[in-house]
């Protein structure tokens, strides 16, 4: 086979040019998956903490945020430092003015992994407590202990992500509404 001189590196050249777009798109459908499994995630702990306060009190915050933490907890499998961004989760319950229904507003820092995007799209995440001794930090040591696995550092000393913050909102009768 001849080559011409101007040939030879074409193909080189043209990966170089193609080469970022692929991997841009590759991140971005592994970034898509990883959101499509947290989003299912967050919005079954906002049902699960529904479902929680329409069974009694909606006063409790240790224990609702102790109920957010454990049913986020399967994200924690796929990455250590989403231990952050399920500690660092919000939820808000409202009841209805009839009292019949209770909702929650669960809002969580959805971490972007894609380089260069996460600079344009996301927000730094720094950790606003040292979660060893809360009670949300104790329940995750409770589960890691229960499962055999070495406790985590709750404390986050340096860490920070680039995160989206997302919201789901879940609503469900209240059971313990008493009609007048």
């Amino acid at each position: 086979m001849i080559f011409l001189k101007d040939q030879k590196g074409q193909s080189a050249a043209e990966f170089v040019l193609v080469a970022p777009f692929l991997f841009l798109f590759f991140f971005c459908v592994l970034q898509m998956a990883y959101m499509g499994f947290v989003s299912f995630a967050v919005q079954r702990a906002a049902l699960a903490i529904a479902r929680k306060a329409s069974l009694g009190s909606t006063e409790n915050s240790t224990a609702f945020k102790s109920q957010l933490a454990l049913s986020l907890l399967p994200i924690a499998s796929l990455n250590q430092k989403t231990l952050l961004t399920i500690l660092e989760t919000n939820y808000q319950i409202t009841q209805s003015t009839d009292q019949k229904q209770v909702s929650a507003k669960v809002r969580y820092p959805m971490p972007i992994w894609i380089p260069l995007v996460r600079n344009i799209f996301g927000e730094t995440l720094t950790p606003s407590a040292n979660y060893n001794d809360s009670p949300e930090g104790k329940a995750i040591k409770m589960v890691f202990s229960l499962l055999k696995k070495p406790e985590p550092d709750l404390s986050f000393h340096g860490l920070s992500l680039p995160v989206r913050w997302i919201v789901f909102e879940e609503t469900t009768f209240n059971e313990s509404y008493q009609s007048k």
